[in-house]
């Protein structure tokens, strides 16, 4: 018989069991997710479905029945196993439930490593990419770096050292000659008539001849030599320990390269160059004093027509005296030194005087007389061109008129410079002149030479133009002896050509002088304009001249260049204007 303190125990076990049970399947329902737990699940629930009659009946006997022996039996043999079944059902479930929950942490950890393998592949690939990002700066960085310091350094055009790099060049060259012992030159040269080519051809043409002289100069130096560009045409060459005596081959070399004419779309362009040359420790000691020596030399050589010149001291003292004639130049035109002279120009054909070329000369109060080759070349480096010009023809034109009022029905002559015609207002200023004055722009010529016009063809033709619908005569001075101006002859609104004098002297000796002169003559009336020869000094050269059809003269044998009041005095005399007067007479 079954003790009653065992059934007790087996009782309280099963309610016991049924508690848990009913806790664990709560929170088994609130926990299963994944399809194999709800179908263990569901299978407890089923189980628990079946089990719950057998339940209720347990519960019911211990109410209404007092037969503990057979509550125990059916709670042994029915209500447990149906319990315990469920209780294995709960147990698969736990157990499925931690196998999952391992294979979410192995799964978690693979993760964690797939991950942490990722993440040290993009650290690895982003410090890559930053070291790759880094060179490429770098490089950038450097090349921008070489670029301006390339800048810096190097003349853009022509590749050749600037101006900062020639100035370190220099002091190098000097340590070492001072180390050594040995001596340097510096040679500055630009390029003649390389404007007129430039405004001529363009400014691409322009900086082809610019690179190609540049080229030019390097091809003729040494290695150890230094070519450079300071700007415009101006260059410079270094040459590395040379003497004064071994300079005028190498200034040959250089200017003989550059004289080779220049091809452009198979057209020649001739050019040449003026070259001074300072030396090292001889003439300057130091870099500014050798540029300047050398820019003092080459002015000297272009005013001399030589080529190159070597610095002499003398030559800074020329040059000194220059500045001290342009700041004296301003006060003489203000304060009266400035003065006039008048050389008659005769007709060939009626023997008349027609006309009278103003000549402008400077009584200084030390220099005595001074030509206009002394100073008008100053006027323009002084920017004094414009009031001296002013000058010339305000003082010709009231001339001209008192010498009209007093019955010499002449024209006058007035001289321009290239730089009077860069100003844009001068037509206006001359219109102004003429209209306060009171004389025809009928009766003015205005002289320019081949040069001046060649210097800027575009600006000069604009301006003659103005002239040209004013009425004012036009007068090419010099012809001949400047850049071939013939392709813009026949655009520019021209009406006279005059013979330089240096073809015109000689000319009884020279016969290609002759023919020069010969030919200006015929190609002037060709043109339809009219010619005037100067330097006319012999009667077989005006006899000669009247042979060719020239058709008017000026020279000393007529006439020199003469002061108002002298002139008065040879219209009185002379028999070219007593000519004149009897023409008015007739007239």
């Amino acid at each position: 018989m079954t003790d009653p303190f065992d059934r007790d125990a087996e009782i309280q076990r099963f309610n016991a069991q049924g508690n848990r049970y009913v806790q664990a399947r709560m929170r088994l329902e609130s926990m299963a997710t994944s399809e194999a737990e709800r179908r263990v699940l569901a299978h407890i629930l089923e189980l628990t479905r079946q089990a719950q009659p057998e339940v209720q009946a347990v519960v019911e006997m211990s109410v209404f029945m007092d037969d503990q022996a057979a509550i125990f039996e059916r709670i042994r043999n029915v209500a447990m196993p149906r319990q315990r079944a469920i209780a294995e059902q709960v147990g698969s479930l736990v157990d499925l439930q931690r196998q999952q929950t391992n294979q979410a942490v192995l799964d978690a950890e693979e993760a964690y490593l797939h991950v942490r393998t990722l993440m040290l592949s993009l650290g690895t690939l982003a410090l890559a990419t930053g070291i790759l990002i880094a060179w490429i700066v770098g490089r950038h960085v450097t090349r921008q770096a070489r670029q301006l310091a390339d800048q810096a350094l190097y003349d853009p055009l022509t590749g050749l050292a600037n101006r900062t790099l020639l100035q370190r060049q220099l002091e190098y060259e000097i340590g070492l000659a001072r180390r050594d012992g040995t001596s340097f030159a510096v040679a500055l040269l630009d390029l003649d008539r390389f404007k007129a080519v430039n405004d001529t051809l363009g400014h691409t043409v322009g900086d082809e001849l610019l690179r190609e002289a540049g080229n030019r100069l390097l091809q003729a130096v040494r290695a150890v030599d230094t070519v450079g560009r300071l700007g415009g045409d101006e260059y410079v060459v270094l040459l590395h320990d040379i003497t004064p005596e071994e300079a005028g081959v190498i200034a040959r070399k250089l200017l003989d390269v550059l004289d080779r004419p220049f091809h452009w779309r198979n057209q020649g362009i001739d050019l040449s160059a003026s070259m001074g040359i300072a030396f090292y420790p001889q003439q300057c000691d130091d870099a500014g004093g050798l540029l300047r020596c050398a820019d003092i030399a080459m002015y000297v050589a272009k005013n001399s027509g030589q080529g190159y010149a070597l610095y002499a001291p003398e030559h800074d003292q020329s040059n000194r005296n220059d500045l001290s004639l342009k700041s004296e130049l301003r006060e003489a035109i203000q304060s009266g030194q400035l003065t006039l002279h008048f050389q008659p120009q005769i007709d060939h054909r009626s023997q008349c005087v027609v006309g009278l070329e103003a000549l402008v000369r400077w009584n200084h109060p030390q220099r005595g007389f001074l030509g206009p080759d002394s100073f008008v070349p100053l006027a323009e480096d002084a920017g004094l061109i414009g009031p001296l010009s002013h000058w010339v023809l305000r003082t010709a034109l009231q001339t001209l008129l008192l010498l009209q009022r007093s019955g010499y029905p002449l024209e006058m002559a007035v001289n321009l410079s290239a730089r009077n015609l860069q100003d844009t207002n001068l037509a206006a200023s001359v219109q102004a002149l003429l209209d306060e004055i009171g004389v025809s722009a009928k009766t003015l010529t205005l002289e320019i030479t081949e040069s001046a016009v060649m210097d800027n063809p575009g600006d000069a033709l604009a301006i003659l133009s103005e002239f040209d619908r004013m009425g004012v005569t036009i007068a090419i001075d010099d012809f001949g002896t400047g850049y071939s101006s013939l392709a813009y002859l026949k655009r520019l609104p021209v009406d006279k050509l005059k013979i330089d004098k240096s073809f015109v002297l000689d000319m009884e000796k020279n016969d290609n002088d002759a023919v020069i002169v010969r030919s200006i003559i015929d190609l002037a009336h060709n043109l339809g304009l009219k010619v005037i020869a100067e330097g006319v000094e012999t009667q077989d050269t005006w006899d000669t001249l009247e042979i060719l059809g020239c058709d008017a003269s000026q020279g000393y044998l007529m006439g020199r260049p003469m002061p108002a009041e002298v002139l008065i005095a040879w219209l009185r005399e002379s028999p070219y204007a007593k000519n004149l007067k009897r023409s008015l007479a007739v007239a």
